[in-house]
């Protein structure tokens, strides 16, 4: 059995001019019956139609009866009919649609039909004496089974522009095959769906002319159904013989829709598969398929060219994505690229190509709030991985991303500027057949797991964010003592001692990879380490968060019997593993911009101070330009820091900048004045620093010699630091301005009643008469 139309060109002659002739195609339906006896053919309209007409075939997935078929006949603005024939006889002929419909498009896969019908509606009024009679286009599907009746599932009423009530005498058609359509073009609007994602997606694309403006604006919308989302793009100052051609392609790539139009523009839009919407991408499109009209998708992820019929990969490649960021400087595209490869796919080898063009220019302003996307991006996809199905449901509380959502997006692509905004729905499950309604309550197919998705984001549950760490953090670091605490005992402890053992270190740098090594010796001497302070900080306040957000809504009187924890066991472990995420990503962060300013720990023989004093000025002065965005990041978004680091990026500081900046990042408490760097300022006295189970004794030579002004500006230093910190400098310093502080010290703790060394005075104004004396 075979289905086919023909459509048949005709002239008609109005007028007597050549110029005023009419152009006007008919349709004639045919059902032929293709066997070894005979070939026979029979038309299933006694009259050609002017409108266009369809005819699809069912396809039954059970074994379907020999003898009879069933196919729809779809004819423009008028009707559509399921038939039963039996070879070439009709058996029976049912009236699926009533009212005239507008737009109607065949699912093959999901054996389902969706059509928009103009639905009258009644407005009452207030001001009139009689009510308002309005028009509502309603987006419907009517879906067929093989062994119940058809039902129809969905019923969205949508915003589309005025459409007129019935199409000019003579309209212009588009014939599409794949997917099957039915529409003019006064209505370009495609549903592209998947089956076994729950996903539905309604794509309207259109034109439009602002007034005194010579160039048109092409725009989209895209309603992502399963998550009551629209998202609306908007592209000014189109050419109109460029514009008047444009078909873009819409189609589900991996976990987001591609929207491509050829020689324009190429949209990723993050469709939300396990979060909510976020990110997208707009790049240029591919130099290969300059010349490509218009991409239909037929299968996975391969289109054709409706032109050449050549089949065409949809994949966007992984270089086009980097150069799109390497040319494009705005923001939103630039976190959104990040977020796609970290985020989605956890590609850290890509984004060390992109660390490398961000680090061409760390002043930018953009710098740090890339580096914040990246660990948030990379913390999130690094927890992901490691959990467990019952332990999922907490993702949703988690950090997701630093993009605004609720901001819209905004990117240069060849000349035009490309819009995007998002547009939140309500109600939307109310518009879907629930599983209870339906014929066949227990039947998974896309509905009943696009009502699930529904009810699954429609909580509404707040992310955790890291700004609430950040202000606690403030007044906890203001405080903060190292010399007056003992180490945090959280799990980010080995053995919850005041110090690392020499066999805990090797065990933790035997699990580290050799190509993840840092440029300096991931060791504090201090009994409390600031690193643990901060991720004890964040374990607290995430775990408050997740236990708050975790558990179901007190409904009623029967508040005892309805307060079930959701995942309430889960919660200590999640909290655990992202703080260990945060930490491990922080790392390897580290190591990418060391690597980006030219220090990489794999080739370098040196650490730490030593490996500084090696550097040149220049190279010095490009390292901290660097490490300062990253510490800029990593303390925007309360991540802790690698140990190490802070003596590392101190030192590093004081032997790339002068004297009078140097203290003023130290006021500013962006410089940790430890011990170890003190020791190296003050006297460049041995260290000893443990590394790879071994000790090393380095010799560091003294940066401030004891002159006039060097002693002023020991003193200085001294002042910045907390008390007992400084009188341990102090008694190491072999110098008699120090003998004089402490002389002064002593006698005024005796003379005042006080234990002896309880104060002590650093002021270098008070002491700076006496240096000429000694």
């Amino acid at each position: 059995m075979l289905l086919f139309t023909v459509k048949n060109q005709i002239i008609t002659d109005n007028c007597e001019t050549d110029n005023e002739k009419d152009l006007k195609f008919a349709y004639k339906p045919l059902l032929a019956e293709i066997g070894e006896d005979k070939d026979e053919v029979i038309e299933l309209l006694d009259v050609d139609r002017s409108k266009q007409v369809m005819l699809q075939f069912l396809w039954p997935k059970q074994p379907k009866d020999k003898e009879r078929d069933r196919f729809l006949l779809m004819i423009h603005e008028e009707v559509i009919h399921l038939n039963t024939v039996r070879g070439l006889i009709t058996e029976k002929s049912e009236l699926i649609v009533k009212n005239s419909f507008i737009w109607s498009q065949w699912d093959a896969k999901m054996q389902a039909l969706y059509y928009i019908h103009l639905k009258q509606s009644t407005r009452i009024s207030l001001e009139k004496e009689e009510d308002e009679k309005i028009t509502t286009p309603t987006l419907s599907a009517f879906q067929f089974h093989d062994d119940v009746p058809t039902e129809t599932v969905l019923n969205i009423p949508l915003n589309l522009p005025k459409i007129p009530s019935s199409s000019s005498k003579f309209s212009q058609y588009e014939d599409d095959p794949i997917p099957l359509r039915i529409h003019d073009s006064s209505l370009n609007l495609i549903i592209v769906s998947d089956d076994d994602k729950g996903i539905l997606f309604i794509c309207h694309y259109y034109l439009y002319q602002p007034m005194l403006q010579e160039d048109v604006h092409f725009a989209y919308s895209v309603t992502m159904v399963h998550c009551s989302l629209a998202v609306h793009c908007i592209i000014p100052g189109v050419p109109w013989e460029k514009a008047k051609l444009m078909k873009p392609t819409f189609a589900i790539v991996d976990e987001h829709l591609l929207v491509f139009q050829a020689g324009l523009f190429i949209n990723l839009l993050d469709i939300g598969l396990h979060h909510e919407p976020c990110a997208h991408i707009v790049a240029q499109p591919f130099t290969r398929q300059g010349n490509v009209t218009h991409l239909v998708p037929c299968f996975g992820s391969i289109a054709y060219d409706s032109t050449t019929l050549d089949l065409v990969s949809l994949q966007v490649p992984k270089s086009h994505l980097i150069e799109t960021f390497k040319c494009d400087s705005s923001l939103d595209n630039r976190l959104s690229v990040i977020h796609y490869f970290l985020a989605h796919f956890n590609d850290l080898e890509i984004f060390t190509e992109l660390l490398t063009i961000i680090m061409e220019q760390p002043l930018h302003l953009d710098t740090v709030n890339l580096l914040k996307e990246a660990l948030v991006a990379a913390t999130y996809s690094t927890l992901k991985k490691g959990l467990s199905a019952d332990a999922m449901p907490l993702i949703k509380l988690l950090p997701l991303t630093t993009c605004n959502t609720s901001k819209p997006i905004s990117a240069k692509v060849g000349g035009f500027t490309v819009g995007l905004s998002h547009e939140n729905l309500h109600n939307t499950a109310m518009m879907l057949l629930s599983p209870q309604q339906r014929l066949n309550p227990y039947r998974q197919d896309i509905w009943t797991r696009l009502y699930d998705r529904l009810n699954e984001n429609k909580d509404g549950k707040k992310r955790f964010c890291c700004d609430q760490v950040t202000e606690k953090l403030m007044y906890s670091l203001a405080c903060y003592q190292p010399e007056a605490l003992s180490r945090c005992s959280t799990p980010q402890t080995p053995s919850g001692g005041a110090q690392m053992t020499i066999g805990e270190f090797s065990t933790l740098s035997s699990n580290r990879n050799a190509n993840d090594l840092l440029p300096f010796t991931e060791f504090e001497t201090c009994t409390a380490s600031r690193q643990e302070h901060v991720i004890s900080v964040n374990l607290r306040e995430l775990s408050m968060h997740l236990v708050k957000n975790s558990v179901k809504q007190i409904t009623g009187f029967r508040w005892l019997k309805d307060y079930e924890p959701s995942a309430p066991t889960f919660v200590h472990a999640v909290s655990t593993r992202y703080v260990s995420a945060q930490l491990e990503v922080s790392r390897l962060l580290c190591v990418f911009v060391c690597r980006a300013s030219g220090i990489d720990a794999r080739i370098e023989t040196d650490r730490g101070f030593t490996l500084i004093d090696k550097l040149g000025m220049p190279q010095r002065y490009l390292l901290f330009l660097m490490l300062e965005r990253y510490v800029l990041a990593i303390e925007s978004m309360s991540f802790p820091l690698p140990q190490g680091f802070s003596s590392f990026f101190t030192y590093l500081g004081y032997r790339a900048l002068n004297f009078d900046e140097f203290v003023e990042y130290s006021k500013r408490h962006v410089f940790e004045l430890q011990i170890d760097v003190m020791k190296l300022i003050m006297n460049g006295e041995k260290v000893e620093i443990l590394f790879f189970q071994f000790f090393f004794n380095l010799k560091f030579f003294a940066d401030i010699p004891d002159t006039s002004e060097g002693v002023e500006r020991k003193i200085c230093l001294l002042s910045l630091l907390p008390r007992t910190r400084a009188r341990r400098l102090l008694n190491n310093w072999d110098h008699p301005i120090s003998l004089r502080i402490r002389g002064h010290d002593h006698a005024a703790a005796v003379l005042s009643g006080n234990s002896a060394g309880r104060s002590m005075s650093l002021s270098s104004s008070s002491h700076s008469s006496s240096l000429g004396e000694h």
